[in-house]
């Protein structure tokens, strides 16, 4: 049984739950249902605190929580009510029930969920109800790893320039099953923050996070040659209207171009590759409702801005970085989106592209449907950032890497 601590209910009527986790939290509470607090809790996953030297990926040695009586408990925390960053202590998500090893002999006597918070409870007999809670877990869903979901935090930024930077990190973020709208303590946790870095992106420390930071705000972090495709088809769109939809004349007016610029023809004939791999993504993508009948993708650079969006709040989870300067890149970020793209349809297209040309290998598959089902969600979910915030953009931007003129 849970036990309801004391000095939060004055809090409570003016409190807004950060997510709906603890707004499930504090009505499971307020009637009295434990078993229904302890369900979504260990449905929505909990995190715990350790030093960070002390953390390990099989042994972590847990920070106890020290209540007004002076005892020590073990607390855990809901994403929505993590502690203000500090420098030496950091969140680590942690698997409920606890596993016997875990308690220390007798040193801690219960847990804590969300102390000082409107949905803090205790139980005092955590240890010794494993049993039962591993009976109300098997009752709670398993979400995998393609269940994706948009997850909003309400007291975060939902409006302006951060939001919308934020809202162009969402492909990611919804896959990810993370809050969209934060750039706080943890991505996903300390430990996977670390080492998605690391096993993903080859950095390590701050330097090699500021690095490719900078690469994918410059659109360098994606080959050029599949959007110098993309601009030749754009300039074709301009100069000569209607010759955009055949394949060929595209190629040869890349192919042009290339060569009125000394290119080797072997880059021709990547670009030509590239050229005839874009017409068939686009064939599918017109297919699942990526876009319109007539629609083309424009630029495939949102997909390095994306990602910078969610690489700025792994740096600030892997503490490579601080939130304020993740929030500049975030918002810069946003800032490329709008001078690239019209629409959230037009950056989601682009987006997706990007990922296609770079994993997929038109095998429609994982790195595919991963950015197509967030996609669909994002496009057409209520509270969706793209259904409420503006996209607000400037116009196309401008040619890709491998030059600014045009044959033809």
């Amino acid at each position: 049984m849970g036990i309801p601590t004391q000095g939060t209910a004055g809090n409570a009527a003016s409190w807004t739950p950060p997510t709906d986790v603890e707004r499930a939290l504090f009505e499971a509470k307020s009637r009295g249902d434990w078993d229904g607090y302890l369900r979504v809790l260990l449905g929505a996953g909990a995190f715990a605190y350790a030093r960070r030297e002390k953390v390990k990926k099989l042994t972590t040695t847990w920070l106890p929580c020290q209540a007004a009586d002076g005892r020590e408990y073990f607390a855990v925390y809901t994403r929505g009510e993590l502690l203000p960053r500090r420098p030496d202590v950091v969140a680590c998500d942690i698997s409920l029930p606890l596993a016997p090893e875990e308690w220390w002999g007798e040193e801690l006597r219960g847990l804590l969920v969300n102390p000082g918070t409107p949905t803090e409870a205790f139980f005092p007999d955590a240890r010794r109800k494993r049993r039962h809670w591993k009976a109300l877990k098997k009752d709670v869903p398993d979400r995998g790893h393609d269940d994706d979901a948009l997850v909003t935090r309400y007291d975060g930024p939902l409006h302006g320039p951060l939001a919308h930077g934020l809202a162009c990190g969402t492909h990611l973020a919804v896959h990810n099953q993370v809050v969209w709208n934060e750039v706080g303590d943890v991505y996903k946790d300390f430990r996977e923050d670390t080492e998605i870095l690391r096993d993903s992106w080859g950095t390590t420390d701050r330097v090699e996070w500021t690095g490719q930071l900078t690469y994918l705000l410059e659109g360098r972090n994606s080959p050029a040659e599949p959007e110098f495709a993309l601009w030749v088809r754009e300039q074709l769109v301009r100069q000569q209207p209607g010759a955009h939809t055949d394949p060929q004349v595209w190629q040869q007016v890349a192919a042009g171009t290339l060569q009125e610029r000394g290119a080797p023809r072997e880059t021709a004939e990547v670009v030509e590759g590239l050229i005839r791999q874009i017409v068939r993504y686009e064939s599918r993508f017109r297919a699942d409702g990526l876009l319109p009948p007539d629609g083309y993708v424009t630029s495939a650079l949102g997909y390095d801005y994306g990602r910078a969006v969610n690489y700025a709040r792994w740096g600030v989870g892997a503490r490579f970085a601080e939130p304020a300067e993740a929030e500049q890149a975030i918002v810069r970020a946003g800032e490329l989106c709008q001078e690239t793209y019209t629409s959230w349809e037009d950056f989601s297209a682009g987006y997706i592209l990007g990922r296609a040309l770079r994993f997929d290998e038109e095998s429609f598959g994982h790195m595919y449907s991963s950015a197509l089902s967030p996609h669909r969600i994002l496009t057409t979910d209520p509270g969706s950032p793209w259904r409420h915030l503006p996209f607000q953009a400037t116009g196309p931007g401008g040619p890709g890497g491998l030059g600014d003129g045009m044959a033809g």
